[in-house]
């Protein structure tokens, strides 16, 4: 590997494992009696140390994208079940609940899992917070559901959208333009993507095993396995990247995009290589990419 001496300190403070996760993509692989080779000829050190820190630019990017959409969806779903249900209803699972996907003894099961985790979460908000206020508390000291909504982290929400019989999910679902299984797919992923952005582990080098429902709009810049058989998307960083278009484009189609653009174009090197391995078919998708604009109606 080519290094520069200017950046050999940086090991020192980031670590060589840390690096060689970095460093891998851009590597090549062979086998010999077995034993795998990694060859890092033609690379450059400096790329490895840009990929570090734009992943962790990303990171933080990302986060704050993700956290908007949480924002919007909690306060839509609290809007939804307060509406069609009171207050507390929301509290009965077996009212807001899926009867068909769960039976009634797990409807009960997941019902007291969330109540409890829920009063947990009620005892860590502040003392002056409304949540602990008795005016918002029933009998067994719940708070309402647009209380309850602000103050459940975002695993807790997707359990909860999780339960949700197919008309809750289906009406939350086209608020964002979108089906009842993208919604839960795509809020599954958003969980993933949050959690792994939260304990700094590698973004850019993304590869999600339960690959997220796509829209066929999304073929335009994104990467696509073909076969004999069928097409299959890519399941790396660039399908998140669509996703995010997707909520944070009918939430607020004026938002700047300006940080994520730049931090994956400084990963990508306007090389169609580096664009392939966050997903996308060349530097051309990835421009298209970022002049697109989903194809929705509604803004809230």
């Amino acid at each position: 590997m080519t290094v520069n001496e200017s950046d050999v300190k940086k090991i020192e403070n980031i670590g060589y494992y840390r690096l060689k996760e970095f460093a891998s993509p851009l590597a090549k692989f062979s086998k010999n009696s077995g034993e795998i080779i990694i060859d890092y000829t033609g690379v450059n050190f400096g790329e490895v140390i840009t990929r570090y820190y734009q992943d962790k630019n990303l990171r933080i990017f990302l986060l704050h994208a993700i956290e908007k959409i949480e924002v919007s969806v909690k306060n839509n779903l609290a809007s939804i079940l307060g509406e069609n249900y009171g207050a507390f209803g929301y509290l009965n699972f077996s009212m807001i609940g899926n009867r068909q996907k769960y039976t009634r003894y797990e409807m009960q099961k997941k019902e007291m899992q969330f109540k409890r985790q829920l009063l947990k979460s009620v005892k860590k908000v502040g003392t002056a917070s409304d949540a602990r206020m008795k005016r918002n508390k029933d009998a067994d000291g719940f708070p309402t559901v647009w209380l309850a909504l602000n103050i459940l982290t975002f695993g807790e929400m997707v359990i909860l959208l999780d339960i949700l019989s197919k008309k809750n999910i289906k009406s939350i679902a086209s608020t964002y333009e979108c089906t009842a299984n993208e919604f839960i797919s795509w809020m599954g992923t958003l969980h993933l993507i949050r959690n792994i952005c939260s304990h700094n582990s590698n973004i850019i080098d993304l590869s999600i095993k339960t690959e997220p429902l796509y829209k066929e709009e999304w073929n335009d810049f994104l990467f696509i396995f073909e076969n004999d058989d069928n097409q299959k998307p890519t399941n790396r960083l660039a399908v998140v990247l669509a996703i995010l278009k997707h909520f944070i484009f009918i939430i607020n189609d004026k938002y700047k995009w300006n940080n994520i653009y730049n931090s994956i174009n400084r990963i990508s090197c306007n090389d169609d290589k580096k664009a392939k391995l966050l997903g996308f078919k060349d530097m051309e998708a990835l421009k298209i990419f970022q002049q697109y604009k989903p194809n929705t109606i509604k803004k809230l």
